[in-house]
């Protein structure tokens, strides 16, 4: 039977945390990856406690399914305010999935950070040592850190020139790769701000919970408070889109790779710029990653699909 997801209830069940929203999209929304779930070994500490029973029943719990970067948009006395959630939802016949719970989401949660990024189109340039190509980067698909997308490198104008004022140089080709987030925290000993990974973080964060245990008071060590958040993207030149595929100059690489950075603009407050170098990888994995034939890439997000930094909470 096919599956069917009530949502009249998501409403009502925003407005028990903050009031009811005059907007509610879901154009950047996405599954959430369930966890692993605790093994046996990891709960035999706990059985052991629980007294035992001659029957145990055992009850199937309803398939849950959790849906993030749901934005809603609160307009009170002149002020917008825009949140993000993640909603959960369950279907215990099986057929029907209800919205049982809805939760605040961390606005620095990495996944929707990058899912905020998915469909845009990026505008810019591509400058080499003979060269500099109008260029344009498509994100279709940002999934779990995979990038999905497309580039066009050209000396004429995009998307398309008439017929009779062929360029002398194009390229529109497949681009996959992935995309990582960092923090910029604050060092606790000496001030120094750094970047790091997600994960990287978390395990700070889980260090100083652990070292905090039965503290009170000045005795506990704050978390890092994260700052800032950036995504660091690698993307590689997959398959050719074009039958019109050509350089003036020798060739378009198969294999070139772009790293990019995309970082928040301190005067806007938006991710609205990527920067970054294409280049020549190594031929095998090693110690060694560094491009050769390097050309600098520049590029800027269109005004209509305007991305906002989140806000250090």
């Amino acid at each position: 039977m096919k599956q069917t997801i009530t949502l009249i209830s998501l409403i009502v069940l925003l407005s028990t945390q903050t009031s009811v929203a005059d907007k509610v999209d879901f154009s950047k929304a996405y599954i959430i990856m369930p966890t692993e779930t605790l093994t046996e070994d990891d709960t035999s500490e706990n059985d052991e406690n629980e007294e035992s029973t001659d029957e145990i029943e055992e009850v199937a719990s309803p398939p849950t399914l959790q849906i993030g970067g749901v934005e809603t948009t609160v307009k009170s006395e002149g002020e917008v305010t825009v949140f993000n959630w993640k909603l959960f939802l369950n279907s215990p016949d099986n057929t029907t999935y209800y919205v049982y719970e809805v939760k605040p989401q961390n606005y620095f949660d990495p996944e929707l950070l990058q899912q905020r990024l998915r469909g845009t189109t990026w505008d810019g340039y591509y400058q080499t040592s003979k060269t500099r190509y109008v260029t344009r980067l498509l994100l279709i698909s940002i999934q779990n850190g995979f990038v999905g997308g497309e580039i066009i490198h050209t000396t004429g104008k995009i998307p398309h020139l008439p017929s009779d004022d062929p360029p002398s140089s194009f390229l529109h080709a497949r681009v996959a790769g992935d995309i990582t987030t960092q923090y910029k925290i604050e060092e606790n000993d000496d001030g120094k701000l750094v970047w790091v990974s997600v994960s990287e973080y978390e395990k700070r964060v889980a260090k100083i919970n652990k070292a905090n245990e039965g503290k009170e008071g000045d005795k506990v060590t704050p978390v890092p408070k994260i700052l800032e958040a950036r995504h660091k993207i690698r993307l590689k030149r997959t398959r050719d889109m074009s039958d019109k595929t050509k350089n003036a100059n020798s060739r378009w690489g198969s294999h070139n790779e772009y790293r990019l950075i995309l970082e928040e603009d301190k005067e806007t407050a938006e991710y609205n710029k990527i920067t970054g170098h294409v280049g020549i990888p190594p031929e095998s994995y090693g110690s060694s990653d560094v491009l050769t034939g390097n050309g600098k890439i520049e590029l800027t997000i269109s005004d209509s699909q305007a991305v906002k930094a989140p806000v250090p909470e």
